[in-house]
C-alpha cells in the first residue's frame, strides 16, 4: 500500500474515532442493533431490550463543534392503537431510571426527554403477553441559548413492537426406553415446546434414583416456521411435537443398566435469549423415566441327575 494512501486511510479513522468520543452516545451498547426486522422488534414479555437511533449527522457535527449542546430524545411507548401506555418506564442501558432533561438539556424530572439509548422493560402489569405495541422517538436540537429553544423532528420513527408469551416445554408421556435402549446409545426424550426456536433446553439427569447430575444444556431444533408480523403471536404459542428421532437427545453412559430421571428446569427461544436480564426460569412439570435393561442370554439346557 503507498504511504500516501496508508496516511489518507490513518486521517479517516481518525475523523471517525474523535467523532465516536464525542457524540452523546457513540455506538450502540451490547445487544442494542439485535431486532427481527427493519421496522419491527419480537420480545419475550418480562425481558428488558435496549433502543438506540444515531444524533443527526448535521447537529452532530455543531456538538462536536460546541456550537449545539447535545440532542435530548422524545421516547414514548403506545399500544396498537397509538395511545401512550400508562405505567411504562423508560430506563437507561444499565436498567435504572433514565436522566430526563428539559428544552434547554437541564436535568428535569418528568419531562419525557432522555438521550438518545435507552431500554424497556417488557414486563406486566403494564406490558401483556400476546400484545402489538410501538415505540416512538423524535430527536430535539438543543441550543446553547438558555431562552432560544431548539427545533423537534415532527415525524417521530416508529417500531412496531409484538411482546410474546415465554417457551413452554412438556413432556410427551412419562417414561419410555426398555430392551430397543442400550447403554452408550442416544435416547429421543419427546417433548412438547412452545416459542420461536431454536431452543435451548436445561436438564438434570438422575441415575437409579441417585443425586442429579450437574445442568446439562441441549439445543433443541425443529421446524423453523415462517414468521412474519402478521402470524408471530399465533406462531409463538403454536405447540409442536417432537418427532421419533427429535426430542432432547441424551446419551446414555456406557455399561450402565437401570433408570435414568430427566428433569427440566428452564427453556429458552430466540426470542427470549434476547433479554438484558434472566428471565424466570421455565422448565416441565414432573420427570421423564428412562428404562434401560439388559436383554438376557438364556443359558443352555442342562440335564438335571435323576434322584
Amino acid at each position: 500500500m503507498k504511504l500516501r494512501t496508508r496516511i489518507l486511510m490513518l486521517a479517516v479513522l481518525s475523523m471517525f474515532g474523535l467523532r465516536a468520543i464525542a457524540q452523546n452516545v457513540a455506538t450502540p451498547s451490547a445487544g442494542a442493533a439485535n431486532v427481527e426486522t427493519a421496522n419491527s422488534d419480537y420480545v419475550t414479555v418480562g425481558s428488558r431490550l435496549p433502543y438506540f437511533v444515531n444524533t443527526d449527522a448535521t447537529i452532530q457535527g455543531m456538538t462536536d463543534a460546541g456550537t449545539m449542546k447535545a440532542s435530548i430524545f422524545s421516547w414514548n411507548v403506545t399500544n396498537a392503537a397509538d395511545v401512550n401506555v400508562a405505567g411504562a418506564s423508560i430506563l437507561n442501558y444499565a436498567g435504572a431510571a433514565a436522566a430526563q432533561y428539559d428544552k434547554f438539556r437541564v436535568p428535569t424530572a418528568g419531562t419525557g426527554y432522555f438521550d438518545n439509548e435507552i431500554s424497556i422493560l417488557w414486563g406486566g402489569p403494564t406490558f401483556t403477553a400476546g400484545t402489538a405495541y410501538k415505540v416512538k422517538v423524535a430527536e430535539k436540537s438543543v441550543t446553547n441559548s438558555a431562552t432560544i429553544e431548539g427545533c423537534e423532528d415532527a415525524t417521530p420513527e416508529v417500531k412496531d413492537i409484538f411482546v410474546l408469551a415465554r417457551p413452554t416445554v412438556a413432556f410427551v408421556g412419562t417414561e419410555g426406553g426398555g430392551c430397543a435402549t442400550a447403554p452408550g446409545s442416544s435416547f429421543n426424550v419427546p417433548l412438547t415446546v412452545t416459542g420461536l426456536g431454536n431452543w435451548d433446553v436445561t436438564y438434570t439427569v438422575s441415575y437409579n434414583g441417585a443425586a442429579a447430575s450437574g445442568p446439562a444444556t441441549y439445543t433443541l431444533t425443529l421446524a423453523a416456521p415462517a414468521v412474519t408480523d402478521a402470524n408471530v403471536i399465533t406462531e409463538s404459542t403454536s405447540a409442536r411435537v417432537t418427532g421419533a428421532t427429535e426430542g432432547l437427545s441424551y446419551t446414555l453412559p456406557a455399561a450402565q443398566f437401570g433408570y435414568y430421571d430427566v428433569t427440566i428446569t428452564n427453556i429458552t427461544d430466540r426470542i427470549s435469549r434476547k433479554s438484558m436480564v434472566p428471565l424466570t426460569a421455565a422448565g416441565a412439570a414432573g420427570t421423564f423415566r428412562i428404562y434401560v435393561s439388559p436383554t438376557p442370554a438364556t443359558s443352555p439346557i442342562q440335564h438335571i441327575r435323576n434322584l
